[in-house]
């Protein structure tokens, strides 16, 4: 494995030369170092999917190659597909494939098949926490998806109604069971769909979006339960979230979207809410309370040589600790305790390869203090989350500006509340310049730290390099 580290550092080293955008051909590469007090802060390791150990120093290193589709290219068929390879030494030492992917696009609809990063809902995509449901703090699974990435019209000719739509199915490998008739199965399985829509057309001011996303992880049925559904069948039963034997087959999760986007002459101005559903609670809207909250505030223009400005601006705000109440009664249709992230059957929850699937402000077990630790059959210890959210980008000539900066209180779960609730901070601050006036490589240093009582003290110097651009 170490071997594998060092080929791919030496492999991003070498990508020096840059070459037209005229290309379909892209590269990157990047190299990342950091020294860490402990552990490593929250907002260096959270939605870097799977990238970035949690624990100790490390050197980080990936390199990876694209074909994109050509924007300004008329043809109906095109393809696409990419690898991204990336490893880091330290307390462990390990590599694999974040992106491994083939797709081909007839018009606007996509067929991708493998594992690449992607982001899911309504939301800002650098500062935020992360999407709620789908977030990119995961590593990639390999997946069959059906998409329209971009927006389509739904009359031709004309964008004032447009949609978009996933629909997919993935593999996440055997899990751990804690009930039913044995203690493992050997393939889990993740569906996915998703449906926004848009009013407005592009040269409006005014964009309104909605839609929603689903999820479910299952598989293993008949093997778990008794006179369990075959997988077919199941199959039938997840894409609906039909019940069956008094519980939903599969974890479900999912969020409602609502977004408003008004693009005035200086600043595009994006307010969004996603709303979270679990089970049950959708048909009674018992947890719509439960959501996130955004309002970004985006710059049109930049220019290099306009001295000192922000560009974008970002506040949040995330609550989950309603969960549909504090009661669970399946006969009489009150669907509460959602237990965010956990699950009763898988031991896993909502997660893959150890990583949250949604949002990182509900975290795993292993990443905060010991002393709140609850159950090894369960993914988080804490999932009745209030956070506040700062982000915002800026530059001064060519020199960018990052940072993120969250509060939160943290209260446990129904089941095993922290009592008095704990309080926690987390900071990231990053400065990045071209590197001999190059603007494709780029030199960035990066300071973060954690404070409070969800997990350890921790504070880190991250240098990085990273470099990209088209080729052939």
């Amino acid at each position: 494995m170490r071997k594998l580290f060092f080929v791919l550092l030496f492999t991003a080293a070498l990508c020096t030369k840059s070459y037209s955008q005229d290309s379909t051909f892209f590269y990157s590469a990047r190299i990342n170092a950091a020294g860490s007090s402990s552990g490593v802060p929250f907002w260096l390791y959270a939605n870097q999917n799977g990238s970035i150990p949690e624990r100790g120093s490390f050197v980080q290193a990936a390199a990876s190659f694209h074909r994109v589709y050509n924007q300004n290219n008329p043809r109906f068929f095109q393809w696409s597909g990419g690898a991204e390879l990336v490893g880091y030494a330290g307390k462990k030492t390990t590599g694999f494939f974040t992106d491994l992917f083939l797709a081909g696009k007839a018009g606007p609809v996509e067929l991708a098949v493998g594992q690449r990063k992607e982001f899911m809902g309504l939301g800002d995509s650098l500062l935020t926490m992360g999407p709620i449901a789908m977030s990119p703090n995961y590593r990639p699974y390999p997946k069959i998806q059906l998409s329209t990435p971009q927006f389509v019209g739904l009359i031709p000719g004309n964008d004032i109604i447009s949609f978009k739509f996933s629909y997919s199915d993935g593999l996440l490998g055997s899990a751990a069971v804690d009930y039913g008739n044995v203690t493992r199965v050997p393939d889990v399985y993740l569906h996915q769909k998703s449906l926004y829509f848009k009013l407005g057309k592009r040269a409006h001011h005014l964009n309104l979006f909605a839609g929603f996303n689903h999820q479910a992880m299952w598989g293993g049925e008949d093997k778990i339960f008794t006179g369990g559904l075959k997988p077919r069948e199941a199959y039938r039963y997840v894409i609906f979230g039909k019940p069956w034997a008094h519980s939903r087959v599969g974890n479900h999760f999912g969020t409602i979207d609502v977004a408003a986007e008004w693009k005035a002459s200086q600043w595009d101005i994006f307010l969004y809410r996603q709303t979270i559903y679990e089970d049950g609670s959708l048909k009674n809207l018992s947890s719509v309370t439960d959501g996130l909250s955004g309002l970004r505030f985006k710059r049109k223009r930049r220019s290099d040589g306009d001295g000192f400005r922000f560009n974008t601006l970002l506040f949040e705000f995330l609550y989950t600790k309603n969960q549909g109440g504090a009661v669970f009664d399946y006969l009489n249709g009150i669907f509460g305790k959602d237990n965010y992230f956990n699950h009763y059957v898988y031991n896993q929850g909502w997660s893959y390869r150890g990583k949250g699937l949604g949002t990182p402000m509900i975290p795993s077990q292993r990443v905060t203090r010991d002393n709140l630790f609850t159950k090894a059959t369960l993914f988080t210890a804490n999932n009745m989350v209030v956070a506040y959210h700062l982000g915002a980008e800026a530059s001064w000539n060519k020199v960018n500006f990052l940072l993120k900066g969250t509060f939160s209180q943290n209260s446990g779960t129904y089941d095993y509340p922290i009592r008095p609730k704990v309080n926690q901070g987390s900071l990231l601050f990053r400065i990045e310049t071209p590197l001999l006036h190059r603007n494709n490589d780029i030199l960035g240093l990066s300071i973060a730290s954690d404070f409070g009582q969800l997990y350890t003290q921790n504070m880190a110097l991250m240098v990085s390099w990273r470099k990209s651009g088209f080729i052939w």
